[in-house]
């Protein structure tokens, strides 16, 4: 076992080049105006987009409720099946997170666009088009959809630390 801290030199050379300098960077920009003298203008002038942090808090919480409704379920129904049944179903859970999450996205754009596969399936049936994409709801089932196995996975091992008998 190494115990001399220059291991965690790559580690440590990775973070300020990924971490820290980006926050520099973004912090140069937040106190600079478009000639590169210090200004404050740019953290006055935040306020303008409490609009957006508002919505954006809105829409993170229906995500949340709505993740938490879904995944509480099936976090005690995983928690109460058999050992190797279990297993199957975790990996049922956590096959689409072995998908990147851009493309991941990507899938429900292609899904949700107006020319996409729903609204042409709806368009088969004489319905539609529907404006889905660029919605709230669009947003919000995004989120729901990538971040779903991120609750279910806490609250299943939670779950399966309490006796059946409670």
């Amino acid at each position: 076992m190494i115990k001399s801290k220059a291991a965690a030199s790559p580690y440590l050379v990775w973070m300020v080049i990924f971490i820290v300098a980006p926050l520099l960077i973004v912090a140069y920009y937040a106190f600079t105006d478009a000639s590169g003298n210090f200004t404050l203008e740019n953290i006055m002038a935040i306020g303008r987009y409490s609009s957006v942090f508002a919505r954006s808090l809105l829409l993170a919480a229906e995500a949340t409720v709505i993740c938490l409704v879904l995944a509480f379920p099936v976090g005690y129904f995983l928690s109460r099946l058999r050992a190797s049944k279990q297993h199957i179903m975790l990996m049922l859970v956590m096959l689409p997170m072995w998908m990147n999450f851009l493309l991941r996205t990507y899938a429900w754009m292609s899904l949700l666009e107006n020319n996409g596969i729903i609204n042409t399936v709806l368009g088969f049936f004489g319905l539609g088009p529907f404006r889905m994409i660029n919605t709230a709801g669009a947003v919000v089932l995004g989120m729901v959809y990538n971040y779903l196995p991120y609750m279910i996975l806490p609250l299943y091992t939670a779950m399966t630390k309490i006796d059946n008998s409670i």
